[in-house]
C-alpha cells in the first residue's frame, strides 16, 4: 500500500607564356575556393541561426495545476520479473570506449581497478593511507581519491596502471580534512569539501597539476555544488533554507563577487541542464513553501511550482528533462514518487509511485536506475546507523568521512529497478542488501554524488553496486539487459569509468 501522497502542482595569373592550361587551370582553383568559402560562409550563418534560437529565453510560465499522470502500481502487485521488452528510441550520445574500467576501494581500504568482467585488477595503491571514494577524472586517464591516515587527511591522485606508484598529493590537512570531491568538466581542477574552523565546511579548489596550491572559493553548511561544462562557473548551494542559505553562481577563477540569485529552499544540490539553459534548484518564497524552480539563461524563471516535503533532481544527460522526487508533507526528506519534468513544456508525468530514495540517469539517457526499499524508515542514514538522532531534524550536509565498523550493522534491502523514460517500461533488476558506506554516505546525498561518481557502465548496459553477502561486501554488476546479477570481487565504493 503506497503512502497518501499530496500530489506535486502541477539551438598576375601570370601570362599565357605556358598556354592556355595553366591559365584555365588557375581559373579552377579560383572557383572552386570561392564555392568552399561560400560553403563555409553559409555553414557559419545556420550556426549563428541555430545558436540565437537555442538561446532564446522560454515564455515564463505562470504556475498552473498539472495533473499527475496515472499512478504505476506498488511493487507489492507487480510481477517481481518483468519480461524484457523491445525499447523505445530516444536520443543517445555516441561514446568510444576507451577506458569501461571499475575503480573500488579493497579489502585493505586501498584503490584498485578491474575490467567489468572481473578480470584484469589492478591494484593502484600500497600505503599506509585508507583510501575512499575514488572519482574517475572526465577523460578516465587519472583517478582522485580521498586518503586518510591517523595525522590527517588529503587528495590524491592516481594513474589506473599496471605498476603500483606512489599516490600524489594535491592536498592535505590535520585538521582540515576532506570528505568530497568532484572534477571539473575539463580535468583541469578538482574541487572538494573540507572541514573548516571559521565556517563549518569550505569548498576548496586545486589544480590536478599540483602546479597551485589549493584556495578556498566559498564556505557554508551544508554545501553542494554543480560545474559549467566549461568549467568556468561553479552553481553553489550554501546553507540552510531561508534566510541563512544562499544559492549563488561561482567563478572558478575567483575573479569578481558571487553572483547571488534565490534564497535556497528544501533542497540539496542544483544542477545545470546539459546544454546550459536552465538551472534547477528550490527555493524559499518567504512564506514557508519550497518551490521548485526552473531559471532560464535570461535568469527568469520558466517553471516554478510548489512542493511537499523536500526535493532532489537531475537532468537527462543530452535534453530538457528533469528527474524529480519530493517527499511528504511537512517533511524534511526528499523520498518518494519519480516524475519527469520537460523544462521546454512545462509537462510533468509520473514515473513510478514507489517511494524512490535514489535515482540515476544512464549515460545515454534512455534509462532511469531507482532504488527503493520496503523497510524504508524515516531517514537511510538513521536505517544505516540505528544509533544516529532521527534525521527529521535538519540535515547538516554531505556526511563526514568515518572509519567503516568492523562489524558492520545490518543495511536494509533495496529495490533497483529500471524505467524507460520514452515508453514507461518500468522493471525490477534486483534486491540487495548495500555496503554500510553506500546507505550511510553515498546514497542520502546520491544528487550531488551523481555529478562526480558514476554507478553506469559508459555505454549504459550495466550498473556497479557494493552489496553485502554473507558478512562481507562486494562489487556487483547488475546487467540491463535483465540477466543476473554478477559478484566480481570482495570490495566496496565501486564507480564506473565515464569513458
Amino acid at each position: 500500500m503506497q503512502p497518501d501522497w499530496q500530489d506535486f502542482p502541477h539551438t598576375e595569373p601570370t601570362t599565357p607564356a605556358r598556354g592556355r592550361r595553366v591559365w584555365m587551370g588557375c581559373v579552377s582553383l579560383l572557383l572552386i575556393a570561392a564555392l568552399l568559402l561560400s560553403s563555409a560562409s553559409g555553414a557559419v550563418w545556420l550556426l549563428r541561426q541555430w545558436r540565437a534560437r537555442a538561446a532564446a529565453p522560454q515564455p515564463t510560465r505562470q504556475p498552473a495545476e498539472i495533473a499527475a499522470a496515472p499512478s504505476t502500481p506498488p511493487a507489492a502487485e507487480r510481477e517481481p520479473e518483468a519480461a524484457s521488452t523491445a525499447v523505445s528510441p530516444t536520443a543517445s550520445l555516441t561514446r568510444t570506449l576507451t577506458v569501461n574500467r571499475i575503480a573500488y576501494i579493497d579489502r585493505d581500504g586501498q584503490v584498485a581497478t578491474t575490467a567489468p568482467d572481473g578480470s584484469g585488477s589492478r591494484q593502484l595503491t600500497d600505503t599506509d593511507l585508507r583510501f575512499q571514494f575514488p572519482a574517475w577524472s572526465p577523460d578516465g586517464e587519472r583517478l582522485a581519491a580521498i586518503g586518510s591516515s591517523r595525522g590527517g587527511a588529503g587528495i590524491y591522485l592516481l594513474r589506473d596502471e599496471a605498476a603500483t606508484a606512489e599516490p600524489e598529493p594535491r592536498y592535505f590537512s590535520r585538521t582540515e580534512n576532506p570528505f568530497y570531491l568532484y572534477w571539473s568538466p575539463d580535468r583541469s581542477q578538482i574541487g572538494f569539501l573540507a572541514n573548516d574552523a571559521e565556517n563549518g565546511i569550505a569548498l576548496r579548489l586545486t589544480s590536478a597539476d599540483g602546479e597551485t596550491e589549493s584556495r578556498v572559493l566559498a564556505t557554508g553548511s551544508p554545501l553542494y555544488w554543480h560545474w559549467t561544462a566549461d568549467g568556468a562557473q561553479i552553481l553553489a548551494h550554501s546553507g540552510a533554507a531561508g534566510t541563512d542559505g544562499q544559492i549563488m553562481l561561482l567563478d572558478a577563477a575567483g575573479d569578481g563577487a558571487p553572483e547571488a540569485i534565490a534564497q535556497p529552499g528544501l533542497f540539496q544540490a542544483p544542477a545545470i541542464s546539459a546544454d546550459g539553459r536552465f538551472f534547477a534548484y528550490a527555493t524559499d518564497h518567504a512564506d514557508g513553501v519550497s518551490w521548485l524552480t526552473l531559471q532560464g539563461v535570461d535568469g527568469q524563471a520558466v517553471f516554478s511550482e510548489p512542493h511537499p516535503g523536500s526535493t532532489a533532481f537531475a537532468w537527462h544527460p543530452a535534453r530538457n528533462l528533469l528527474a524529480v522526487i519530493n517527499g511528504r508533507p511537512e517533511s524534511t526528506l526528499f523520498y518518494g514518487p519519480l516524475r519527469l519534468l520537460d523544462a521546454d513544456s512545462g509537462e510533468l508525468r509520473l514515473l513510478s509511485a514507489e517511494t524512490v530514495v535514489g535515482f540515476f540517469w544512464s549515460p545515454d539517457g534512455r534509462y532511469l536506475a531507482y532504488l527503493s526499499t520496503p523497510a524504508l524508515r524515516d531517514d537511510v542514514q538513521a536505517s544505516a546507523a540505528p544509533w544516529r538522532a532521527p534525521a527529521a531534524a535538519p540535515r547538516a550536509g554531505l556526511a563526514r568521512l568515518r572509519p567503516q565498523p568492523a562489524a558492520q550493522p545490518s543495511t536494509p534491502e533495496l529495490v533497483l529497478r529500471l524505467v524507460d523514460v520514452t515508453s514507461g517500461e518500468d522493471r525490477l533488476l534486483t534486491r540487495f542488501q548495500p555496503s554500510f558506506i553506500f546507505l550511510s554516505q553515498f546514497l542520502p546525498f546520491f544528487d550531488q554524488y551523481a555529478h562526480s561518481h558514476s554507478l553506469w557502465a559508459p555505454d549504459s548496459t550495466a550498473l556497479v553496486l557494493p552489496m553485502r553477502e554473507a558478512g562481507s561486501n562486494y562489487v556487483v554488476v547488475v546487467p540491463v539487459s535483465g540477466e543476473p546479477p554478477e559478484r566480481l570481487l570482495r570490495g566496496d565504493m565501486p564507480f564506473w569509468s565515464r569513458q
